[in-house]
């Protein structure tokens, strides 16, 4: 691996992760639940620049939409870095969130971590810790964006298989969120062809995270 794709890894495995969030109360909480994608990597983590806070914007005061994207985690419990060890999933789960949007999914889309079998099984585990929560509350699930080659590299970054998350990891979830009776917001079908959208073809920049946010928007 190059020097570049270590410091890259470093940067993203473990030091992109947010601020451990302060609940506003008396607003609607929207708790953001996934991986570099939802923290803003491709906009160097800055907040205002992220998905989430353009939703904030956009649906208004009333809310306050909260970031629990951990940079490098997996969905999968054996993939390298599991989003069920860090702390934020049992802040997440304790937060009284009345709505919870999920996406996680492309970094077990590396080889060393996909196995399919494994994901459609623990994705229904991992939904289901939200969906039992006692105060029952809205859950939906969002497919991965599209991943496209960099344009100085000429390939994907980061290990990350695009053709695993179009023909395996997004039906997936879409089929989940199905069987499971759960809104599904399909990012990965209205990113095709934008790969303007995004700093290094994985993670949205600006202008990706406001389509981003626009699109999520719509469904509430």
């Amino acid at each position: 691996m190059a020097l570049r794709d270590k410091i890259a890894h470093f940067f993203l495995r473990y030091l992109a992760v947010p601020k451990t969030p302060k609940i506003i109360p008396g607003k609607t909480h929207i708790a953001c639940i996934g991986d570099s994608i939802t923290f803003g990597a491709g906009v160097n983590g800055k907040t205002e620049q992220t998905w989430e806070y353009c939703l904030g914007q956009k649906l208004g005061d009333a809310y306050q939409v909260i970031n629990y994207g951990i940079s490098g985690r997996t969905l999968q419990n054996e993939g390298d870095y599991p989003y069920t060890v860090d702390k934020f999933y049992k802040i997440s789960l304790e937060s009284q969130a009345e709505i919870f949007i999920i996406m996680l999914g492309t970094n077990d889309a590396k080889p060393y971590n996909w196995n399919k079998e494994r994901y459609e099984r623990e994705l229904d585990t991992f939904v289901k810790q939200y969906t039992s929560l006692a105060h029952k509350p809205r859950v939906i699930l969002m497919t991965p964006p599209r991943c496209y080659p960099d344009t100085k590299a000429g390939i994907v970054l980061f290990d990350i298989n695009a053709e695993t998350i179009d023909t395996e990891t997004a039906p997936i979830v879409r089929e989940t969120a199905q069987r499971l009776g759960l809104q599904l917001i399909d990012l990965h079908e209205y990113t095709q062809g934008h790969p303007e959208w995004f700093a290094d073809g994985v993670h949205p920049n600006f202008e990706g995270n406001q389509k981003i946010a626009e699109y999520i928007g719509e469904q509430f």
